[in-house]
C-alpha cells in the first residue's frame, strides 16, 4: 500500500516578508506580550466592555430563545393576512414584525406575571417566618440545652468560646458602630446598583431582541459575507459546519430543557393545588427554574421548598418530599428523554463532569450552559481525532486492522478523496443566502 506524502512547507523568513506583513506580525507579538504583563488591567478592560455590551448580549440571548416562538407566530400571521399581503406588497414584512413583537410581549408579560404572583407569597413566607421565629428559637434552645446536658466535653468547648468572645472587643462593647453602618449601607447601595443595572440590561435587551428577530436574515447574511471574505473557502465551510452543529446542540439542550422545565413547573403547580399545599405558585416557579440545572437542579429546588413548608406543617413538607422524588423520576425517565432526547451526544459521566466544571468556574450559568458547551467541545474533539486516525490509516502509518480492533475506527476509506463530499443541508445553512447571491446588490451589507 503506497503512502501519500504531504508537501514540505518552506520556512518563514522574516527578511522575506513584506514591510506591512512584518509590521503587523511584530505589532501582534508586542501587543500579546504587553497583555500578559498587564493581565489584570486587560481583564478589567474586557470586563468593562462586557458590562457596556450587557444589553446587546441579553438581546442576542432572548432573540435566540424566542426565535422558534417568533417563527411559529409568523407562519400563523402569514396565513391570516395572506390575501391582504397579496394585494399590498409593502405589507409582506408585517407577519414578521407582528410575530416578533408578540413573542417578546408574551415572554415579558409571563416574566412580570410570575414575579408579581410570587412576590406576595415571598412576603407571606417572610412574615410567617418572623411570626414563628420565637417559637423556633425556644424549641432550638430547649434541644441545645438537652444536647449539651448529655455532652460535657462539647459544653466545655462552648464555654471557652464564650469566654474568648467576652474578652474581645465584641464582648466589651467596643465595636465601631459607624463602621458597621457604613458597610451595611455600602452593601445596600451595591445591591441597588446591581438591580438597576440588571433591569436596564433586560429592558434594553427586549428592544434589541425585536430588532434582531425582525432583521435576522440580514444579520446572518452579513456574518456569512464576512466569514467567506476573511477565511479560505475550506475553512469557512468548516466553521459553518461547526456552527450548524453548535446550533443543534444548544437548541436541543437549552430550548428543550426550557420546555421540560415549563411542563415540570406546571405539573408541580397543579399537584400542589390539588394537595392543598401553601405557596403553590412560588414552589412551582422554584422547581421549574432549578430544573434547568442538570443533576443538581432537583436538589437545589427541593431544599428551599421543603424548608418553606416546614414552617407551615412538617407533614406537608414530608408529602412534598415524596411528591418531588416521584416527579423527578417521571421527568428523568419519561418527559426529559422525549423532549431533549440523546441528540446532545454526551455520555452521562461527561454530563456530570461538565456540570461540576461549569458550576465550579461560573456558578449557576456554568451549571446550565456547561453541558451544551462541553458537548460541543466533545463532538469536535471526537471528530478531529477520528479524521486524524483515518488520515494516518490512508497514509499507511496505522494498519486498518489495528484501527478496527484496538481503536474502534471501522469506517476507514483507504483511498484518498478525489472530490469534495456533498454536505447535507442543515437548519443553520438554510438561514443564509447562497454564495452566488452575495454579488447581488440586495445582499450587500447595510
Amino acid at each position: 500500500m503506497g503512502s501519500m506524502k504531504r508537501p514540505k512547507r518552506e520556512p518563514i523568513v522574516l527578511a522575506q516578508m513584506r514591510p506591512v506583513t512584518l509590521f503587523l506580525v511584530l505589532s501582534g507579538c508586542i501587543a500579546v506580550t504587553f497583555a500578559f504583563i498587564n493581565i489584570s488591567s486587560v481583564v478589567g478592560f474586557l470586563g468593562k466592555i462586557l458590562s457596556a455590551l450587557g444589553p446587546v448580549l441579553t438581546g442576542v440571548l432572548f432573540a435566540y430563545l424566542l426565535n422558534p416562538a417568533m417563527e411559529f407566530l409568523e407562519r400563523r400571521f402569514k396565513r391570516m393576512f395572506a390575501k391582504t399581503i397579496a394585494k399590498h406588497e409593502k405589507l409582506r414584512a408585517m407577519p414578521r414584525v407582528l410575530g416578533s413583537f408578540l413573542a417578546v410581549l408574551l415572554f415579558a408579560g409571563s416574566v412580570v406575571l410570575l414575579a408579581v404572583s410570587t412576590f406576595s407569597q415571598v412576603v407571606d413566607g417572610i412574615s410567617t417566618f418572623i411570626d414563628k421565629l420565637p417559637e423556633y428559637i425556644d424549641n432550638l434552645t430547649a434541644w441545645v440545652d438537652s444536647f449539651l446536658h448529655n455532652n460535657s466535653t462539647l459544653t466545655k468547648y462552648i464555654n471557652e468560646l464564650i469566654e474568648r468572645i467576652s474578652a474581645s472587643e465584641l464582648g466589651t462593647g467596643q465595636v465601631d458602630t459607624v463602621d458597621i453602618t457604613q458597610k451595611i449601607l455600602s452593601v445596600l447601595a451595591s445591591g441597588a446598583a446591581g438591580t438597576f443595572g440588571f433591569v436596564y440590561d433586560v429592558v434594553v435587551g427586549f428592544v434589541i431582541t425585536v430588532y434582531l428577530l425582525i432583521s435576522k436574515e440580514r444579520f446572518l447574511r452579513q456574518w456569512k459575507q464576512i466569514l467567506y471574505a476573511v477565511a479560505p473557502q475550506t475553512a469557512a465551510e468548516r466553521i459553518d459546519e461547526e456552527m450548524t452543529n453548535a446550533n443543534k446542540i444548544f437548541g436541543t439542550a437549552i430550548l428543550g430543557k426550557m420546555i421540560d422545565s415549563l411542563l415540570i413547573g406546571a405539573i408541580c403547580f397543579m399537584s400542589n393545588k390539588i394537595m392543598g399545599m401553601p405557596y403553590a405558585t412560588l414552589i412551582a416557579v422554584i422547581i421549574g427554574v432549578t430544573n434547568m440545572i442538570p443533576y443538581f437542579g432537583p436538589i437545589f429546588g427541593a431544599i428551599p421548598c421543603i424548608l418553606l413548608l416546614l414552617m407551615e406543617s412538617p407533614a406537608k413538607a414530608l408529602y412534598f418530599l415524596i411528591f418531588i422524588v416521584v416527579l423527578q423520576q417521571i421527568d428523568a425517565n419519561l418527559i426529559d428523554p422525549r423532549i431533549v432526547g440523546s441528540s446532545i451526544g454526551l455520555p452521562a459521566f461527561w454530563e456530570l463532569f461538565a456540570c461540576l466544571l461549569g458550576g465550579g468556574l461560573f456558578g449557576v450559568p456554568g451549571l446550565i450552559l456547561g453541558v451544551p458547551v462541553f458537548a460541543l467541545v466533545y463532538q469536535i474533539t471526537k471528530r478531529v481525532v477520528k479524521e486524524r486516525l483515518q488520515d494516518r490509516g490512508r497514509r499507511g502509518q496505522i494498519t486498518a486492522e489495528f484501527l478496527s480492533a484496538q481503536l474502534g475506527v471501522t469506517d476507514l476509506d483507504m483511498e484518498p478523496d478525489t472530490e469534495m463530499p456533498q454536505e447535507p443541508e442543515s437548519p443553520y445553512e438554510q438561514r443564509f443566502i447562497q454564495l452566488d447571491e452575495l454579488d447581488d446588490d440586495s445582499g450587500s451589507p447595510e
